[in-house]
């Protein structure tokens, strides 16, 4: 199978969602300034007081494929939550080269990139995750791993991967995280020894037992793992949200004014639910969204205007939960098997430490973002030129392009 071809049980929008190249900067902006404080000595300071040996542990890598998910609303984009799992990124990088071809759309889109383009950027952010903690070692050999990855649901993205990275002279292998054994000074799957794992299992602190073999293997320095769990420690636990919507928290860590007051207009206010408490966050529950601290996928995430009281008094006791203020989707038009529908879609920017790797969108019906809608799924983005380099009646942001 070619990488350049996704399998069809990929959920994929026949739709190009378009965004000003205003919001594309808020958006760059966004991910190297949270990149930027994130990784300063005061904050880290302030996340590790209670961390664990795990999430304390700096190999000196980072994060392949890490998730910046934005609702676009009139006023900007409006950072929802960050992921270190992020699916999707080659599966929305070859829909976008297939549906925004660069030889046709290019007087249209800014940045498109051809498929050897990005499958070139791809490969080079996993060599430069085993470069940063193992400087001068070749990447030879990876796996990807994920609990049972023959029933996930993005187990296609698994095979174009291994397919790539095949070209690229590294053999991969997928395999499911508790088959990693840890032997002879390094990790093995199967027979082959390890230079990277690619980890796309949501234990991100690998504390579940299927973890045991890699969790040792990782601390004693016998193998690099990526996304690092450091790296989910430090962005994409739903409490850090707390801190990059508070202009004041985040001055008062040393971050540039500017810096703070832009984190905190682009992140919704996001605040503890024991600090919110029960009774306020009953009383305002419907302009809030409660996201569990580890929570991915949209998974134990519930709408304040939707939430009984026994399930906000249960998800209280729990003790891990977040409130985050609501901010809707954005919205476009879809064509389907049923005809035109009008459908939600966010963004999301596929990063690699500061940068934008690549950027697509997920279309979808439903109260929370899912890829199972009917007509919805993966979409491709155009980041419309700006007018003084764009033909007359290039589309506006959000607007949905023929593919």
């Amino acid at each position: 199978m070619s990488a350049a071809a996704s399998p069809p049980s990929l959920p994929l929008a026949r739709t190009i969602v378009a965004l000003e190249p205003d919001v594309f900067e808020t958006v760059g902006r966004a991910v190297a300034v949270l990149f930027r404080v994130a990784h300063g000595q005061a904050f880290q300071r302030r996340v590790d007081a209670e961390a664990g040996e795990v999430a304390r542990h700096a190999p000196g890598n980072f994060g392949v494929f890490m998730g910046y998910d934005f609702h676009v609303t009139p006023a900007g984009p409006r950072l929802i939550e960050i992921n270190t799992n992020a699916g999707g990124a080659l599966v929305n990088g070859l829909h976008t080269a297939s549906l925004a071809d660069p030889a046709r759309l290019d007087c249209l889109c800014a940045g498109l990139l051809p498929v050897a383009a990005i499958e070139e950027r791809i490969v080079a952010s996993f060599r430069a995750e085993l470069e940063a903690a193992r400087p001068g070692v070749t990447l030879r050999s990876l796996a990807i791993v994920d609990e049972n990855p023959d029933a996930q649901f993005l187990r296609g993205e698994f095979e174009l991967l291994r397919v790539l990275f095949g070209r690229a002279g590294i053999d991969a292998r997928i395999g499911d995280t508790g088959e990693l054994r840890r032997r002879a000074g390094g990790l093995f799957l199967g027979e082959r020894r390890l230079d990277l794992v690619y980890l796309r299992d949501t234990d991100f602190q690998l504390r579940a037992p299927r973890s045991a073999a890699l969790r040792a293997a990782w601390l004693a320095g016998e193998v690099v793992v990526t996304p690092s769990p450091r790296e989910h420690h430090l962005l994409a636990d739903k409490r850090r949200l707390a801190l990059f919507s508070c202009a004041r928290t985040l001055r008062d860590l040393g971050v540039p004014p500017e810096d703070a007051d832009f984190l905190s207009a682009v992140v919704p206010e996001t605040r503890p639910l024991a600090e919110l408490g029960l009774e306020e966050a009953w009383r305002t529950r419907r302009t809030w969204v409660f996201k569990p601290a580890g929570a991915f996928g949209s998974r134990a995430v519930y709408r304040g205007d939707k939430i009984s009281r026994r399930k906000l008094e249960e998800i209280a006791r729990a003790g891990d939960f977040v409130a985050q203020r609501a901010v809707a989707p954005g919205e476009i038009e879809v064509a389907t098997a049923d005809g035109p529908q009008r459908m939600k879609f966010d963004v999301r920017a596929y990063a690699y430490r500061d940068r934008i790797l690549l950027l697509g969108a997920r279309v979808y019906q439903g109260q929370v973002t899912n890829l199972r809608t009917p007509g919805g799924g993966f979409s491709a983005i155009c980041v419309v030129r700006r007018a003084a380099q764009a033909p007359p009646g290039a589309p506006g942001p959000g607007a949905g392009l023929s593919s």
